[in-house]
């Protein structure tokens, strides 16, 4: 089955990277790339390493407890943190932080998803490629994972019923557990990330101090 990685958003690429290791950043930097200078920079390679060279120091206790990430840097991350992380059929994710909310967007193949809903009484008839947004809340759903409810989507910029985003969703390649709603999906907790929120228009992580102190302990 095909994994919905729209955020990913965000989270998913970053525990993938954690999991399986750092490309090397200095390869990739460009000159004008620095930390905290990225709000005219599109999503790229270089950005992508060096956000995750950041959440490494973060996880081993080598920056402050807490690491503000911006919309930019989270879609780098999704578009190149990882090989194949993100399905056929879904072209230029982008993930944006807005007042509490998590907003993805990308275009989609319809034809590479047949399970989508029949949608021609609202759609019409779907065009080959398409614009699909949704908005959502991150919560926490258990010790090992999070959650990303989705409360709206759009799909072509026409607002889906509510009643519909789970079958959408599920078309998309969403896997879940009992305990997670079938409007959200499911997000693994990064090994040493204790918490992830949105604030304004960025995503807060916040290390595990159990980690950071594994960490601190076997450089003594």
């Amino acid at each position: 089955m095909k994994k919905l990685m729209l955020l990913g958003l965000l989270i998913p690429a970053t525990y993938a990277g954690l999991r399986w290791g750092l490309i090397p950043v200095n390869r990739f930097l460009d000159a004008d790339i620095c930390q905290g200078c990225i709000e005219d920079v599109h999503p790229s390679l270089a950005l992508s390493d060096l956000t995750m060279d950041r959440v490494e120091q973060l996880r081993w206790g080598e920056s402050d407890d807490k690491l503000a990430l911006s919309s930019v840097e989270i879609s780098s991350v999704v578009r190149y943190a990882i090989p194949g992380i993100i399905p056929p059929g879904l072209l230029e994710p982008r993930v944006g932080f807005e007042e509490g909310q998590v907003r993805l967007s990308g275009l989609v193949i319809a034809g590479e998803f047949p399970g989508l809903p029949k949608l021609d009484e609202i759609i019409g008839l779907l065009p080959d490629t398409m614009t699909v947004e949704m908005q959502g809340v991150i919560a926490s759903l258990d010790q090992s994972y999070f959650s990303l409810i989705i409360n709206k989507l759009w799909m072509v910029k026409i607002p889906m019923p509510s009643s519909l985003i789970p079958a959408i969703l599920t078309a998309f390649g969403r896997e879940g557990r009992k305990a997670l709603p079938r409007n959200a999906l499911l997000i693994p907790k990064p090994d040493g990330i204790e918490s992830a929120f949105v604030q304004g228009d960025s995503l807060f992580l916040s290390a595990n101090p159990e980690i950071e102190e594994f960490a601190k302990d076997g450089e003594n």
